[in-house]
């Protein structure tokens, strides 16, 4: 396979499209299983702020915590507010349904409201609801927080709902012209779980604002992201055969070893930015969100979510198939290996549910750090993230009393 540094052309994505839902069977779901705060032990501040990585085969690493946000064209208001709420449940029937509401304090006008046929709508495989903005609203905490942890099991929902770290929420809100009233109502809206604050009431809330301004505003507020700098020191000191072997993959092996064999003529040493070891594809979306436009007016959009990104990650022209269920689970078959040992840079990292079911993936970097896209929206960039806040969000997809599992693939190609 032959690189070029090309501009990678985005592709729109589409809105609402979930992440994928698929069984990894027999023992395709072996692999590394690995804790909830792998590598965020021994990591210690420098004194310019930014925080060393543990110590590794990566050499030293660096990384500097900032927020990103999606740019104001792509900010999706009015379909979001037109399309209204959609709330999935998998494999629920309207008795079922109708059971759980029993279960859950509410009002008696309101679970008439959730279980009239023009809200609660029967699909084959599941049901499909579509509250009013003010049904949402006047829901009890107790009860948004029932239907909320049900929800987030459910992929399909995942354009629906937002996870906004507690401890980020004056990142989300600060100098975004968004007014207390609107926060307030925003935290009001949410169920409060962990560290996050899980919000599933966007069609709701942008109802009550009264300008488009407030709105995009809001919205834009919401995607912000928290991300990292990530940073490499290389030194005369370095030892460039062994980063080499760890950070080189395929064609890329050759530049990637020149490059730190010239950074070792800088007598202080020098911190050069990963971007410059990564791969076209990675290197050039990073920090980016998709594109509204397609190739052309006939193409199909490309559902560039987290397994689109993870299994393109090395390729010089991506391969629009890695958007479809079918062909993720194929190309992990035949190309990718469970990875038993310590985790290595371009392994795919998959976060499953006990039973198998694989709900998200990733790129290893190095230490507790991947390279990912955390669904298929116009509004969900390409970054980096650490593992164990990605298990954290990701989560909300199993039961209360069930954990995700994460395991490691590797490609037999590299």
């Amino acid at each position: 396979m032959v690189w070029g540094r090309m501009r990678i052309a985005n592709r729109w994505t589409g809105i609402g499209l979930g992440c994928l839902l698929i069984g990894l069977l027999g023992g395709f779901i072996a692999g590394k299983h690995i804790g909830f705060n792998q590598g965020a032990d021994r990591r210690r501040q420098s004194p310019n702020g930014s925080i060393l990585c543990k110590p590794g085969p990566w050499g030293d690493l660096s990384y500097t915590p900032f927020t990103i946000a999606a740019p104001d064209q792509s900010v999706p208001v009015r379909p979001i507010e037109a399309n209204g709420a959609h709330w999935f449940f998998e494999g629920s029937t309207a008795a079922g349904f109708a059971a759980l509401l029993q279960s859950i304090r509410l009002a008696p006008d309101q679970r008439h409201a959730l279980l009239d046929p023009a809200v609660l709508h029967v699909r084959a495989d599941g049901i499909d609801l579509t509250p009013s903005p003010d049904l949402v609203i006047s829901l009890p905490a107790d009860a948004r927080a029932a239907i909320y942890q049900l929800l987030a099991q459910f992929p399909e929902n995942r354009s629906e709902i937002y996870f906004v770290r507690k401890d980020t929420i004056a990142d989300h809100f600060s100098d975004s012209g968004v007014s207390a009233d609107t926060v307030a109502l925003f935290e009001r809206l949410s169920w409060e779980h962990g560290n996050y604050l899980v919000f599933a009431g966007l069609p709701a809330l942008l109802s009550r604002l009264p300008a488009d301004e407030d709105k995009r505003h809001f919205l834009k507020a919401l995607t912000r992201q928290r991300t990292m700098l990530l940073r490499l020191r290389i030194t005369p000191a370095s030892d460039v055969r062994a980063l080499a072997q760890y950070w080189a993959k395929g064609a890329w092996d050759t530049d990637v070893q020149t490059i730190f064999q010239s950074l070792t003529s800088i007598p202080t040493g020098a911190w050069i930015s990963i971007l410059m070891v990564l791969p076209p594809l990675p290197s050039t979306e990073i920090y980016n969100y998709p594109s509204v436009t397609a190739d052309s007016p006939e193409a199909s959009p490309v559902n560039q979510d987290s397994h689109w990104t993870s299994l393109n990650f090395f390729r010089d022209v991506p391969d629009p198939n890695f958007g479809k269920p079918e062909y993720v689970l194929r190309e992990l078959r035949e190309t990718y290996f469970p990875s038993t040992g310590d985790p290595r840079y371009g392994d795919v990292v998959l976060f499953r549910k006990p039973d198998g079911t694989m709900i998200h993936s990733a790129v290893y970097i190095a230490d507790d750090i991947c390279f990912t896209k955390n669904g298929s929206a116009v509004t969900d960039p390409w970054m980096l993230n650490t593992i164990s806040d990605l298990i954290e969000q990701f989560s909300f997809q199993v039961p209360p009393d069930q954990h995700l599992t994460v395991s490691y693939f590797r490609c037999k190609n590299l």
